[in-house]
């Protein structure tokens, strides 16, 4: 060791600024507890001549660190320093030697570069071909991006797919691709990437794996844990490649920070939550881009967007591309904000998904015609739609489209700054409320099973001209068997505003209709010459209970040729008091009421 260096000392400064975490590791020994043992699997590079001054090329020490003794737990720690290497450094895997859980440890923490590996070259920096890999609080850091250059690659040679590799406190600067992982398992926390086309390659070894069931497609494609990172820069944060229909699965992703971020995933997902990630100024594609698989996802609490005008350049922020059939997914909690295109896409069927409690706001500023909050291309089957908050569509459209129409859905108690809520064939099976308070669409549980009554708390007296709206309150109790019915309110136009369907019949079995009231009028059935009604629509006998109408000022009577038949309550200005007024098709005539009751 160089000279002044006690390698039992440095080992005792090691442990306190590495940290708890590195003291706590289930990889092995830690240097703390190292430090009074002392054993041979603790080297340094400096031991065979590094002299991580940045000049001095220190390859060739590193990998003599690496493979001195080849033990199971070998640590190579690295002091401070600039560690230059020239050329691929390979950890080797072998079938007749246990060196499957070898550490490489620093002193960098995610905003400290103090352990150094300087790539100088245009390829990976290192290359671990043992699975069990660790690589701890060290800076991997390129003069320039090139074509080919990796900080690190993992794939394993004997257990091709039972690659599972640990980086923590890691730093990389400026490289095509960050970190390569071949095979299943990858835990990757509290690490910086920045200034790097692409943050985390996860792919699947192309040659056959051996194994169980547990070890190839798709089980074998699991273990993700992507946690408190911090990726500034890359054009993508996380990819996965290749045996894309096997679906990589078991993945968290969780409580990552992209800024200029770009997008945080594109690949295949499936069985996986992505959770409490932080995206600003997400360009060049979707944020969140599932590509194959799709089932069984949780995504939920992130803020997913562009950045405020002029720089704002951002697309969709969630979208499950053509070839997936999403199923079983759950999207809430997310704030939604400076999107050009739609904040959520299903460019597909999609079936069992649940949006709710997510906030959109500046979406569709391109003001595309084929664009909204909630976009399926296909056939939305079972989806839940509750609780979001929608700011206006620049386009002035709906927040909700689907091509292939809504069907066996509900859509309820969302905020949105436009009526209606859904683009598209709403299916009879289907619930839309409009916004809170407001339904154009409403069926009552079982309604041929009982009689209903509608209850309003609307208590205004009727004014010409004007609509009072209450709530209301439907029952059923079958009190009368021969007396069956239900009761629907329909949308009858763009606003909201609903009519009401009274179907009604009796007998016990229900098989005649004698009314049906809507928003034309009252409509008898051709077949039944018991209704209310006739053919023309009129009705023949009325009982009700009490009839209020509205008063008409002297000077301001409707049309009597467009009210032939029809009554009114007018004020007669000869006697000073309210009467009444009946239309022959040519004027209004006064209707001689009798004494008080």
């Amino acid at each position: 060791m160089p000279e002044g260096t006690d390698r039992r000392a440095l080992l005792r400064i090691g442990g306190a600024a590495l940290g708890a975490a590195a003291a706590t590791a289930s990889w092995g020994a830690s240097p703390v507890a190292a430090a009074t043992a002392d054993p041979p699997e603790i080297v340094t590079p400096q031991e065979f001549g590094a002299l991580a001054d940045g000049k001095h090329d220190d390859t060739e020490a590193i990998e003599q660190a690496i493979n001195a003794k080849r033990t199971q737990y070998r640590i190579v720690v690295f002091p401070p320093g600039t560690y230059r290497i020239t050329r691929t450094i390979v950890i080797p895997d072998a079938s007749d030697e246990n060196f499957n859980r070898i550490q490489l440890r620093g002193y960098s923490t995610m905003t400290n570069r103090a352990s150094i590996i300087q790539v100088e070259h245009d390829g990976v920096g290192i290359d671990v071909r043992c699975s069990l890999a660790a690589i701890h609080g060290l800076a991997f850091v390129a003069p320039a991006k090139t074509e080919n250059n990796r900080a690190l690659r993992f794939a394993g040679e004997v257990n091709t797919d039972d690659t599972d590799a640990a980086i923590l406190e890691c730093t990389f600067i400026s490289f095509k691709l960050a970190v390569e992982h071949v095979g299943r398992g990858l835990y990757f926390s509290h690490n910086l990437v920045a200034l790097c086309t692409t943050g985390i390659s996860l792919a699947w070894p192309t040659d056959e794996v051996g194994g169980g069931p547990v070890h190839v497609p798709p089980y074998g494609l699991r273990k993700w844990l992507i946690t408190n990172n911090h990726f500034h820069s890359p054009f993508q944060a996380i990819v996965t490649e290749g045996a894309e229909d096997a679906d990589f699965r078991g993945a968290i992703i969780q409580g990552n920070l992209l800024d200029i971020g770009r997008r945080l995933l594109i690949g295949s997902l499936t069985n996986s939550t992505i959770s409490g990630n932080m995206v600003e100024k997400g360009v060049n594609g979707p944020i969140i881009e599932i590509t194959s698989g799709g089932h069984n996802l949780t995504i939920a609490d992130n803020v997913l967007g562009g950045f405020e005008p002029p720089l704002n350049e951002g697309p969709s922020a969630i979208q499950f591309s053509s070839g997936v059939k999403a199923q079983n997914v759950t999207i809430s909690g997310n704030t939604f904000n400076w999107l050009n295109h739609s904040p959520i896409r299903f460019e597909n069927d999609a079936s069992k998904i649940t949006i709710a409690n997510n906030s959109f706001d500046h979406w569709n500023l391109d003001g595309r015609s084929d664009a909204a909050a909630i976009r399926v291309a296909g056939k939305a089957t079972a989806f839940s739609v509750m609780g979001n908050v929608i700011s206006a569509d620049p386009a002035d459209r709906p927040p909700i489209m689907t091509t292939g129409g809504l069907h066996g859905s509900h859509v309820i108690g969302n905020a949105s700054a436009h009526v209606p809520l859904v683009a598209g064939t709403v299916g009879a099976d289907s619930f839309v409320q409009a916004s809170p308070g407001r339904f154009n669409r409403m069926e009552v549980a079982q309604p041929l099973g009982a009689a209903a009554k509608v209850v309003s708390t609307s208590t205004q007296k009727p004014t010409v001209g004007e609509d009072h709206y209450g709530s209301f309150v439907v029952e059923g109790n079958n009190a009368n068997p021969g007396v069956k019915g239900g009761l629907r309110v329909v949308p009858v136009n763009q606003s909201g505003s609903g009519a009401t369907e009274l179907l009604c019949s009796t007998t016990r079995t229900n098989e005649l209709v004698s009314m049906v009231s809507s928003a034309t009028g009252l409509i008898p059935p051709a077949d039944n010459t018991r209704d209310l009604g006739s053919a023309e629509r009129r009705m023949r006998t009325v009982y009700a209970h009490q009839v209020s109408l509205a008063e008409h000022a002297p000077g301001a009577l409707p049309d009597a040729a467009e009210h032939v038949g029809g009554m009114i309550m007018v004020r007669d200005p000869k006697i000073g008091k309210r009467g009444l007024a009946l239309s022959d098709g040519e004027a209004w005539l006064s209707v001689a009421l009798g004494p008080k009751v």
